[in-house]
């Protein structure tokens, strides 16, 4: 499924250094969040935490660029731990999700390490998860977002061909023009429409010609069908939102999907959004592909408040407005999983 990572093949990073493993937060807070800064720190960590964290290369963009995927497994005890998915990234501006999944990554695997870091339960999360984390789901168009064309500098007239709405910092699509998390094989791909709408590859608004056109997302899907996550947890920007439930699934999960969300709305200051009832609107995306396809749970975060624009807030918000609120949520997600599990465990057999 994955090509795994050869040391003397790393082309992800220009530079890395072996760093001893101590406190250290490689994420930083306040600037822009690159593609190379995405693979330096995933480099970074491999190096200091190769007991604990697997590197792979999921696959390659449409524009041949690395899609890393990291695995935190303790590999001793019983291997019937249930797998957690996170992914960041699907759309190209929103790098608070990106830098969102690297901050909790590497806390998570200082808390490993440390017991005086904030996960102070980590080990235990360890010792009945394993996690699977793609922070950088579309490479080409968070390229193309920051206008940052090295490694791309080949397909700059395809790219000015695509209709652009708004600045190349409003772009949300991938590298050919399709927004990813509207090409989702869900089975109602052919009713997305959508608040935007575009019938040809735009910055934002394409959903395809067909579901799984965009290779990242095909690449997503296939990940998806081998590991079949008990939980995927896809962060977006913006909204201060959880997006959980659509009429097409709901009811299958007889009420743990709403005790879940209840917990995490309340605890991380989250809105909870009402039951998508027409495919129309919500057909398409992963977390709905998640529930259609696999019948397990889902769920589109929205992280940061709503600035009434389509551009992200300031890099220098990214702290206040996303890590101090939600930097637990994925762990609230586990540990209320972890009480209910034994009374729906039928749903997951």
């Amino acid at each position: 499924m994955f090509r795994k990572i050869q040391v003397s093949l790393l082309l992800i990073s220009s530079s890395f250094g072996l760093l001893s493993q101590s406190c250290k937060d490689f994420v930083e807070d306040s600037s822009m969040y690159s593609v190379s800064m995405i693979y330096d720190d995933i480099v970074s960590l491999m190096y200091t935490y190769s007991d604990l964290l697997t590197v792979d290369i999921l696959g390659r963009s449409e524009f041949g660029q690395a899609i890393p995927i990291m695995t935190i497994e303790n590999k001793a005890g019983n291997n019937m731990k249930k797998p957690v998915l996170l992914v960041g990234n699907l759309h190209a501006r929103e790098f608070f999700s990106s830098k969102f999944v690297m901050k909790f990554t590497n806390q998570f695997l200082l808390s490993l390490n440390n017991s005086n870091c904030i996960y102070k339960d980590a080990s235990r999360f360890l010792d009945e998860y394993v996690f699977y984390i793609v922070p950088l789901a579309n490479p080409d168009g968070l390229k193309i977002a920051q206008e940052d064309w090295k490694g791309i500098e080949e397909h700059r007239a395809a790219i000015n061909k695509i209709k652009r709405i708004g600045p190349f910092s409003d772009w949300k699509a991938n590298g050919k023009g399709i927004d990813l998390n509207n090409n989702f094989d869900d089975g109602n791909f052919h009713l997305k429409h959508g608040r935007l709408f575009e019938e040809n590859p735009a910055s934002q608004g394409h959903k395809g010609d067909f579901p799984g056109e965009a290779v990242e997302a095909r690449l997503i899907q296939n990940l998806i069908d081998s590991i079949h996550p008990f939980i995927t947890l896809s962060f977006h920007t913006k909204g201060d939102i959880l997006f959980w439930a659509d009429r097409g699934t709901h009811a299958k999960f007889k009420g743990l999907d709403t005790k879940l969300n209840t917990r995490v709305s309340k605890e991380c200051g989250l809105l909870m959004a009402r039951v998508s009832e027409n495919p129309k609107d919500y057909a398409a995306g992963l977390e709905n592909y998640v529930r259609a396809k696999t019948g397990t749970i889902g769920v589109c975060i929205e992280l940061s408040k709503p600035n009434n624009k389509d551009a992200q807030h300031p890099p220098d918000q990214f702290h206040k407005l996303v890590w101090e609120k939600c930097k637990y949520l994925p762990f609230i997600y586990l540990d209320e999983f972890s009480k209910l599990y034994p009374e729906y465990q039928e749903l997951f057999e």
